[in-house]
């Protein structure tokens, strides 16, 4: 069952709009899990000035949610109502350098970041050489690894606002926290600055070297995944806390925790969006009664069940 097609009466009230509008368009092969439902309306805006066009005129009950490339998120089986918005890398892409600072947009995967600051021989972003997702989400989550933070080399971020308006954001403005930032949810960030250091360009590289070689040697990298499952507790290791709590090698349906790395679910072929957020679930439970501790997802999960 689809949802009701709306993209009729958005083009009627957007006529200037130049992006594309998709009615109940899959959204399972757009993630990493390769799960989910439909989105109502998949839109993806031309530019950020089409992107402001949009949001201006799109009325404010109708739900907007923005994904990049899935790899951090379950959508539900039975899909998304509202909008799904969608940056092509095309349009918000780009990245480049210039002295010691990076600029990208926030469709441009964190690797590239990473690749273009090295050319230029900048430091301090090879960190994000080992995240599999977006500058978009970066910035949403603070995202982190191999001993770097999102927050330790943003100069300013820029978003358009549920009401269509443009804003400038600085480090101190997105309220950086442990995997997340404090600005308001319906912003759609569209590109960042980065600064890093000039240095070396083999101390550069061989860093980057080390980032992938942890990341083929620890995780489960060729699966159907979505990434690190919980966040780590104030001075505890998720995984060790999920491996402790007997969930190594778990099932529900198509769905397991990683032999590999057990902070990782992944979809062994067959598993619903419901296997795995059910999988999830019932981690938590178990840590819960083993440990005392309570995990908290790190993993996105939305639309309806």
């Amino acid at each position: 069952m689809g949802f009701p097609d709306i993209t009729p009466s958005l083009k009627a009230a957007m006529p200037e709009l130049r992006g594309r509008l998709l009615a109940n368009q899959s959204l399972a092969e757009l993630t990493w899990f390769r799960v989910g439902g439909p989105a109502q309306v998949l839109f993806t805006p031309a530019d950020e000035d089409d992107l402001a066009y949009f949001l201006a005129h799109l009325a404010s009950d109708v739900p907007v949610y923005v994904i990049g490339v899935g790899s951090n998120l379950i959508v539900r089986d039975g899909g998304i109502a509202g909008v799904v918005i969608r940056l092509a890398p095309r349009a918000f892409g780009e990245a480049s350098a210039s002295g010691d600072i990076v600029t990208a947009g926030t469709a441009a995967l964190d690797k590239r970041v990473a690749e273009v600051a090295a050319s230029a021989n900048i430091g301090g972003l090879e960190f994000f050489f080992g995240i599999p997702g977006t500058i978009g989400g970066a910035l949403r989550m603070n995202a982190g690894a191999n001993g770097g933070e999102t927050k330790d080399v943003l100069i300013e971020a820029r978003g358009v606002g549920r009401d269509g308006t443009k804003h400038v954001f600085s480090n101190a403005d997105m309220k950086f926290v442990y995997r997340n930032s404090g600005v308001d949810p319906s912003i759609v960030f569209t590109s960042a600055r980065f600064r890093g250091e000039i240095r070396d360009a083999e101390a550069i590289r061989a860093r980057m070297a080390e980032v992938q070689s942890h990341r083929e040697t620890a995780q489960p990298i060729r699966e159907k995944t979505g990434g690190s499952t919980f966040k780590n507790p104030p001075g505890h290791s998720a995984w060790k806390l999920v491996d402790a709590a007997g969930c190594r090698g778990l099932r529900v349906g198509g769905a397991q925790v990683s032999e590999m790395h057990c902070n990782f679910l992944i979809n062994t072929g067959d598993a619903t969006a419901h296997d795995i957020e059910t999988l999830g679930e019932t981690v938590r439970e178990r840590v819960k009664a083993n440990s005392g501790i309570e995990l908290h997802w790190e993993i996105k999960r939305i639309g309806v069940s």
